[in-house]
């Protein structure tokens, strides 16, 4: 009973559903006892199988297969046998015992050294129609294999291994064992970029929904955004798979300990980046933080991490709102588009704009009027203007003061050499200035 319970325990992510199923089939594969001798593949390395326990140690298998490196052989040359039952026990012999003790990966060291082939019969393996639960088991041995022993394989070999994994007409790879085969590349230094950059990786990763994912598929999505933020250029472009918001809707939606966790983990991370940081604070992320304080968790440690993150994210919450940043990049002469540039910001800060008699929306008048100024900097303070007039009590009569309103309209009609963002701003920036002239004769007495 206790047995049963440990291995229900190694098959759920913690906190999440039940999978008795999954530990049923584990120990139903793991129940049968190999004749290593009546196969014609292992019958040379028989006796030292037969030593082999399921149950054992990781340690002492691991040890007696070191001694005995030929055993990988007959275990590589057994995988193309017609007869599951001894397939399936030792690819999960192997997944035990590489997740329980990571010094196991020494046996496929040295078997790459003495030059037996590991990914070619793994690899038939998998392109053969079968069951979920070999697919899966094999993929997952061969891309952690292949994480851990990296100069086994040509990248050739690692772009045939992830297309036929995600080809669902080549491999029987549940939506998990895909998942789980991925994250195991994205931990490897030597193939992170390159398997992010495969097609459908990034896709297959993000599409996984928090609100209706499985706690596992969940957790692996999790996983593979930490593995990938590891890679300074790859986490800038996860600006683009909009990664803050999918973390925000995880941190709404799952109350498992390991994700929320992880997510807390990859937040952490994320903090180095200023893209991202932007995005933290906009999409609301310390709201999302602060509200896990009141759940209930068993591990108590979490509630110090979760107050330890929102500490952080309320810190880039208060620089991201500092009106001094805006005045810093103002006295810069080039704005770029970000959070103090957004409609946030500007609820938040627009009366601050009234310090030392206007001082930040002239300068921005100044660049707006510039010959010298750019086109991204031509749109933003167009933007801006925009904001101002339409938050402000004073913002068109200060905006007249300045005479602004003609270079925006001349920008609204510039030529097309200028970008067409300067165009749409200018555009926008002028329907606002109109919107509040309008608004005043509306209320002139008649």
């Amino acid at each position: 009973m206790a047995e049963a319970a440990s291995l229900i325990e190694k098959y759920r992510v913690d906190g999440g559903g039940d999978f008795s199923k999954a530990a049923e089939i584990h120990q139903s594969i793991l129940s049968f006892k190999p004749d290593w001798e009546s196969y014609e593949a292992t019958k040379a390395q028989a006796h030292v199988l037969k030593l082999i326990e399921a149950d054992a140690p990781a340690i002492k298998n691991k040890s007696m297969i070191q001694g005995h490196i030929q055993v990988v052989q007959a275990c590589m040359n057994i995988m193309a046998s017609r007869d599951e039952k001894p397939i399936q026990w030792l690819l999960t012999l192997f997944y035990d015992m590489l997740r329980e003790d990571s010094s196991s990966y020494a046996i496929f060291e040295e078997a790459s050294k003495q030059k037996i082939e590991v990914y070619k019969p793994l690899m038939a393996l998998l392109l053969r129609p079968g069951d979920n639960y070999t697919a899966d088991k094999v993929s997952w041995l061969l891309s952690a294999v292949i994480s851990h022993v990296p100069h086994s394989v040509t990248k050739a070999q690692v772009e045939e291994f992830l297309s036929s994994v995600l080809d669902s007409s080549k491999t029987s790879c549940s939506e998990l064992g895909q998942l789980e085969a991925i994250t195991n590349l994205l931990k490897s230094d030597a193939f992170r970029k390159f398997t992010w950059s495969e097609p459908g990786i990034p896709e297959r990763i993000f599409r996984i929904q928090p609100k209706s994912a499985p706690s596992p598929h969940l957790y692996k999505c999790i996983f593979a955004i930490w593995a990938l933020s590891f890679d300074q250029e790859i986490t800038s472009s996860l600006k683009e798979m909009h990664v803050i918001k999918k973390l925000r809707e995880t941190l709404t939606y799952s109350r498992v300990e390991k994700v929320i966790r992880l997510c807390l983990t990859v937040l952490k991370n994320f903090l180095g980046n200023k893209s991202l940081c932007e995005d933290i604070v906009e999409e609301g992320i310390l709201e999302a933080v602060q509200q896990l304080e009141f759940e209930k968790w068993r591990d108590a440690e979490l509630y110090d991490d979760i107050k330890d993150m929102a500490i952080q994210i309320g810190s880039e919450v208060s620089e991201m709102s500092n009106f001094e940043r805006y005045e810093r990049e103002l006295q810069t002469g080039k704005l770029q588009w970000g959070f103090i540039h957004s409609s946030k910001f500007w609820a938040e800060n627009v009366l601050k704009f009234e310090s030392n008699d206007f001082r930040a929306l002239k300068v921005l008048a100044s660049l707006l009027q510039s010959p010298a100024t750019d086109d991204t900097t031509l749109a933003v303070a167009c933007h801006d203007i925009g904001e101002f007039v339409t938050l402000h009590p004073l913002g068109k009569k200060k905006v007249a003061q300045l005479q602004v309103k003609e270079k925006v309209m001349e920008l609204m009609a510039a030529p097309e050499q200028k970008s067409r963002e300067v165009r749409r701003e200018a555009l926008l920036c002028c329907q606002k200035i109109m919107l509040n002239k309008w608004q005043d004769m509306e209320q002139v007495p008649k």
